[in-house]
C-alpha cells in the first residue's frame, strides 16, 4: 500500500506546477532525494520519485504532441482514424480523430496525435463511422478555451481527454471502411439507432447502452444535472459492477451445471470479467468504467486467491494504477467523481454504517437493540437512505470544485433511481444489445426500457431549476458542513454535540459577508478587517469571452453589467460565463445592466440576464423598451461610484458601433485628485473618438477598455496622447478570424507607457480599486497558471523547437559552405 501511495501521490504532484521546467527541476530534487534516503535505507521516497517521473513524462509528451500537432500554420492534409462513436442519421459536425501521418502529400510519419475536428460551416459533412481511415485537409491550433473566475475550463477538459489540438475540416476523403472492435461497437449502435427510432427516451437509452450522449439536448442535460442524475444515465461504475456480478452468477451457474471439478473452478471468475469488459467497451472504456473494471477484477481475484485486503488498500492501489496508465486523467472531472463517490461510500459503510451493522450482530449498544426490531429489509432501506446523504454531504467539496454547486433534492430522486434504473432498466437495455440480431426481440426489449424510464424522469422532473450554486465566499460553511458531518458520523450525538455545533457556528460565522460578520463577531475580534472596511474598494472584471465584450462593475455583494457577450443557437456567453461568475461571488440578482449598442458579440445575452438576474434598472443607447437612455448627460451614482455618460448625443432606433455608450465612472466617496477612473468605449470609431476629444479635451481616465477591440478604425494617436491612461484592457479572442487587435493599435499603447492587458493572453482580467491603487489579476497568469496553458506550452521546450533550431543550423552551415570560393 505504501508503494500504491507513494506512486499516486508522485503522479498528483504535477498539478502544483505552473511551468513544465520548474516540474522537471522539482523531479529532478525528488529523484536525488530518494537516492540518498535509499541509502539509509528509507525507500519511501523512491516511490513518489517514480510516480513523479511518469506525470514529468506523460506531461512532456502531451506538450510535444500538441506543439506537433499545430506546428503547421496553413492548411495540412493528415491521415488517421475516427475514435468518436458517430450517429450516421444525423448531420455530425464534431468529432474525435486520430491523426497518423501528415504532410503534403501525408507521407511523413509523425507521434499519433488526438484531434477535435469539426467541419466547416457550409461544407457538407459526410457520413463518417468510428474506426473509419480519412484522409482530410484541416486547420489546426493548439487546445484553447476561456479561463474565468468559474465556469467550464476547456484547456484542462482537453488534458483530461489528451486532445493535442482542435481544428477545422476543410475537405476530406474516406479511405478505408472501419474494422475490428470498433466497427463491432459502431454496427451494434447504429443497429440499437434505428430500432430506438420513435422511442421517447432514445437519448437516454442509448446513453445507457454506449454510453453515448451526444443525443441528450439542452433540457436533458439541466434536468440530470437539477436531479443528481448525470451519473447514472451513461454507463457508470455502477453497471459495470452490476455486469460484473451477473457474469459471476453466470459462471457459478455454468459451473454448476458443468460440475464441481478443477478445471471450471475459475469460470465465475473469467464469466465476470468478460461481462464486465465487455460493457466497458461498449462505452469505450470512458475513465469511469475503466475504474470500476479495475476495481472489479482486483478484488474478484483477492477473493479467488483467498487474500483479503481492507476496502481503503483497494481503492488506494486502485487509484494508483488508474492514474500510472493515464497520469492526465486526474485532469477530468469524470476520475474524481468517479473515485470521491467510491471513498465516501467505503467511508460511510466502514465507520458508520457497516460498524453499527456489526454491533447488532455482536448484540452491542442500546442502538443495535432499537434497530433489531426492524425487519432485516427494513434495515436494508435505511442504509441506503442514509448512503444518499453522506453522498450528498460529502461530495459537497467536490461538486462545487468541478460544478460549482450541488442537487439538493438529488438523495430522494437517487434513492429510487439507483436500484430501479439499475434492476429494471439497464438489464432491459444490455438484453436488447445482445438480441440485436432478433429484431423482433430487440425493439419489444427497448420499448420495455424506454418505458421503464418514465417514472424516473418524473421524479426527476420535481427536481427542475432546484440545482444550487455555491458562491466562494460560502466555502467556510461547505467544510465546516463536511467536518460536522464526518465527525456526527463517526462521534455518538449525545457525547460531542457542544463540540459539533461550536464547529458549525464558527463555519455559518465565517461564511457570512465581512459586513454582516461583525455583527455577529465583536469588533475586537475583527480587526484584521478594518483596512478592508474602511476602504471599500470596488471592483472592475473584464470577463474572457472570446470576441466580444463583458464587464461587471461590483462593490460588495451588488453589481452591475457592461455588455453581455455573444450568443448561439444552443447557449450565449451570458449562461456558459457571466452566470457561473456572478453566482460563484454568491451574486443572484444585478442592480444594473448596459448595453454599449446592439451588436450581437455585446449584447446577445440580454435577454437572459435580464430573466435570470432582474436588473433594477436597465440602459442602451437605443430605443428598447424597458430601457432607459444612455446618452450624453446621463449621470447618476450607485453605491457610492459615479457614473458619467460622455457619448452618443442621443439615442437611434438601432445602435452601431459609433453609437456605442461611452462611460467614466469613478469613486464619488473619494477626493477627485485621489480616484482612480475608469472609461468604458464599447465599439466607438476614430470619428466617434475626435468628437469626444473635442468636447471632453482635459479627459483623463486611469484605465481604458480599448475600442472595438483594437480595431485599427479606432485609438486614434490624438485621442489616446490626451488621455494618458496606466492601464488598456482589450476584450478580443486568441484566434481572431478578423486579427484583433490591429499590431499598429497595440504598439501605439505600448509606445505611450501604456500596460496592454488582453484577454487572449491572460484570460479574465479583474482590476481591484481602491483610491488610486489598482491591483491587477490575470487569472491566466496568477489564478489559475498551469502547465498545459497556451503561455505555458509556447515557453515549454519540444522536440520541434530542437529539431527547427537544428535545421536551421544546418542551413546556415550549407550556406556558408556555398558562399566559399571554389579551389
Amino acid at each position: 500500500m505504501r508503494c500504491a501511495a507513494g506512486i499516486a501521490l508522485g503522479l498528483l504532484s504535477l498539478h502544483f506546477w505552473p511551468s513544465l521546467p520548474e516540474y522537471n527541476a522539482f523531479v529532478t530534487v525528488v529523484m536525488i532525494g530518494s537516492i540518498v534516503l535509499a541509502y539509509f535505507r528509507q525507500r519511501s521516497l523512491i516511490w513518489v520519485a517514480v510516480g513523479a517521473l511518469l506525470a514529468n513524462i506523460a506531461a512532456t509528451s502531451y506538450v510535444q504532441n500538441v506543439q506537433l500537432a499545430a506546428f503547421e500554420p496553413e492548411n495540412t492534409t493528415i491521415v488517421g482514424e475516427v475514435r468518436s462513436l458517430l450517429n450516421p442519421n444525423n448531420n455530425v459536425t464534431l468529432f474525435e480523430f486520430t491523426s497518423e501521418t501528415r504532410g503534403n502529400p501525408p507521407n511523413e510519419t509523425v507521434f499519433s496525435s488526438r484531434l477535435q475536428l469539426r467541419w466547416q460551416q457550409g461544407v457538407p459533412s459526410p457520413v463518417m463511422r468510428q474506426g473509419e481511415r480519412w484522409q482530410l485537409t484541416v486547420k489546426l491550433r493548439p487546445p484553447h478555451g476561456r479561463v474565468n473566475s468559474a465556469g467550464f475550463d476547456r484547456e484542462r477538459h482537453f488534458v483530461g481527454k489528451g486532445i493535442h489540438a482542435s481544428g477545422i475540416v476543410v475537405a476530406g476523403t474516406r479511405l478505408s471502411a472501419n474494422k475490428g472492435l470498433q466497427a463491432w461497437r459502431q454496427t451494434l449502435f447504429e443497429r440499437a439507432v434505428q430500432q430506438t427510432d420513435g422511442l421517447a427516451q432514445q437519448g437516454y437509452l442509448l446513453a445507457l447502452g454506449f454510453g453515448f450522449r451526444d443525443a441528450l439536448n439542452d433540457h436533458d442535460w439541466a434536468l440530470l444535472r437539477d436531479s443528481g442524475l448525470a451519473h447514472l444515465m451513461a454507463i457508470s461504475g455502477l453497471h459495470i459492477g452490476l455486469a460484473v456480478m451477473l457474469g459471476w452468477w453466470l459462471g457459478g451457474g455454468i459451473r454448476f451445471l458443468l460440475g464441481d471439478h478443477a478445471r471450471w473452478q475459475w469460470w465465475p471468475l473469467w464469466a465476470a470479467i468478460v461481462c464486465g469488459a465487455g460493457y466497458a467497451w461498449l462505452a469505450g472504456f470512458s475513465l469511469p468504467t475503466q475504474r470500476a473494471l479495475m476495481m472489479s477484477v482486483l478484488v474478484l481475484c483477492l477473493l479467488r486467491g483467498g487474500v483479503r485486503w481492507p476496502g481503503s488498500q483497494v481503492m488506494v492501489v486502485v487509484f494508483a494504477i488508474s492514474l500510472a496508465l493515464n497520469p492526465l486523467a486526474s485532469y477530468s472531472a469524470g476520475f474524481w467523481l468517479s473515485f470521491s463517490a467510491v471513498w465516501v461510500i467505503l467511508f460511510a459503510y466502514t465507520l458508520g454504517i457497516g460498524r453499527r451493522e456489526s454491533q447488532q450482530v455482536q448484540g452491542q449498544g442500546l442502538e443495535s437493540v432499537d434497530d433489531n426490531r426492524w425487519p432485516r429489509w427494513m434495515r436494508a432501506i435505511k442504509a441506503m437512505a442514509w448512503m444518499q446523504v453522506a453522498l450528498l454531504l460529502f461530495m459537497l467539496p467536490v461538486q462545487w470544485l468541478w460544478f460549482g454547486g450541488f442537487a439538493p433534492l438529488a438523495p430522494m430522486i437517487n434513492f429510487i433511481a439507483i436500484p430501479w434504473v439499475s434492476m429494471v432498466t439497464v438489464p432491459f437495455v444490455l438484453a436488447a444489445i445482445v438480441l440485436s440480431f432478433w429484431e423482433t426481440a430487440a425493439v419489444v426489449l427497448w420499448q420495455a426500457a424506454d418505458f421503464s424510464l418514465y417514472p424516473v424522469l418524473s421524479l426527476a422532473s420535481l427536481a427542475s431549476e432546484q440545482w444550487w450554486r455555491i458562491a466562494q465566499s460560502q466555502l467556510p460553511l461547505v467544510f465546516g458542513l463536511v467536518l460536522v458531518g464526518g465527525l456526527l458520523w463517526l462521534l455518538p450525538w449525545r457525547r460531542a454535540k457542544v463540540l459539533l455545533l461550536v464547529l458549525l457556528g464558527i463555519s455559518t460565522v465565517w461564511a457570512l459577508p465581512p459586513e454582516r460578520r461583525g455583527r455577529v463577531i465583536p469588533s475586537s475580534a475583527l480587526s484584521s478587517f478594518s483596512s478592508f472596511q474602511s476602504a471599500q474598494p470596488w471592483q472592475v472584471d473584464m470577463l474572457d469571452v472570446g470576441h466580444g465584450l463583458a464587464i461587471i462593475i461590483s462593490r460588495g455583494q451588488q453589481a452591475v453589467v457592461y455588455d453581455t457577450g455573444d450568443q448561439w443557437p444552443m447557449g450565449s456567453i451570458a449562461s456558459s460565463v457571466i452566470e457561473p461568475v456572478l453566482k460563484a461571488r454568491g451574486i443572484t440578482q444585478l442592480d444594473g445592466l448596459i448595453l454599449s449598442h446592439a451588436d450581437s458579440d455585446h449584447a446577445g445575452g440580454a435577454a437572459y440576464l435580464s430573466e435570470r438576474f432582474t436588473p433594477g434598472w436597465q440602459r442602451s443607447s437605443d430605443e428598447r423598451a424597458g430601457y432607459l437612455p444612455c446618452v450624453r448627460g446621463e449621470a447618476w451614482h450607485w453605491q457610492g461610484l459615479s457614473f458619467e455618460v460622455l457619448w452618443p448625443p442621443k439615442r437611434v432606433k438601432r445602435a452601431a458601433n459609433p453609437h456605442s455608450c461611452v462611460i467614466l465612472i469613478s469613486d464619488a466617496s473619494v477626493a477627485t485628485e485621489h480616484a482612480a477612473s475608469v472609461l468604458l468605449t464599447g465599439d466607438i470609431d476614430a470619428i466617434s473618438e475626435l468628437l469626444l476629444a473635442q468636447q471632453y479635451p482635459d479627459l483623463q481616465a486611469d484605465v481604458v477598455f480599448v475600442p472595438h477591440h483594437g480595431s485599427a478604425t479606432s485609438s486614434t494617436a490624438t485621442w489616446l496622447s490626451a488621455m494618458q491612461p496606466q492601464y488598456g484592457l482589450v476584450s478580443v479572442a486568441r484566434y481572431s478570424p478578423w486579427a484583433l487587435p490591429a499590431p499598429s493599435v497595440k504598439q501605439r499603447y505600448l509606445a505611450q507607457g501604456v500596460e496592454w492587458l488582453s484577454t487572449a493572453e491572460a484570460g479574465q482580467v479583474s482590476l481591484r480599486i481602491a483610491g488610486r491603487d489598482i491591483d491587477v489579476v490575470r487569472y491566466r497568469q496568477d489564478k489559475r497558471a498551469a502547465w498545459y496553458r497556451s503561455a505555458a506550452l509556447s515557453a515549454s521546450p519540444s522536440w520541434m523547437a530542437w529539431l527547427d533550431g537544428l535545421t536551421k543550423r544546418r542551413e546556415g552551415i550549407n550556406e556558408k559552405a556555398a558562399e566559399k570560393p571554389a579551389d
